[in-house]
C-alpha cells in the first residue's frame, strides 16, 4: 500500500475555499477503486496549513489518481500555497491498529 501526504499553507483569504474544494474531492476519491482513505485535515499548529492524505493499494492506482481530472482541479489551489508544498509518498508494508496499542500497554505492565 502507498500513502501520499500533501501539506500546503493557504493564503488566509483562500483557506475556506481551498478546504471546500479539497473536502469536496475527498468523497469521490475515496470510492475510487484502490483508494483506502482520502482525508483533508487541518494542522493544529498552523490554522492555514491543510493536509491532503490518501492511501492507495498500488502505485499504479496512486499514479492514476495523480493524473486524473479530479486531482488536476486541485493543482491551482496547491500552487497558491504560501510555502513550498510538502509532499511525502511512502510504501507501507505493515499496518496495524488498536492491537498494537493494546500490546504495547500490556507489555509495559508485565
Amino acid at each position: 500500500m502507498l500513502q501520499a501526504v500533501l501539506r500546503l499553507v493557504a493564503p488566509p483569504d483562500k483557506r475556506d475555499e481551498i478546504l471546500r474544494v479539497f473536502s469536496g474531492m475527498s468523497g469521490p476519491t475515496e470510492v475510487t477503486k484502490g483508494c483506502r482513505r482520502c482525508r483533508v485535515l487541518c494542522d493544529v499548529n498552523n490554522d492555514d496549513a491543510i493536509i491532503y492524505w490518501v492511501q492507495w493499494d498500488t502505485r499504479e492506482e496512486l499514479e492514476d489518481h495523480l493524473r486524473s481530472e479530479r486531482f488536476r482541479k486541485l493543482i491551482p489551489y496547491i500552487e497558491m500555497s504560501l510555502e513550498p508544498p510538502e509532499v511525502e509518498i511512502s510504501q507501507l508494508d505493515v499496518i496495524g491498529g488498536i492491537e498494537i496499542v493494546v500490546s504495547a500497554i500490556e507489555a509495559r505492565h508485565s
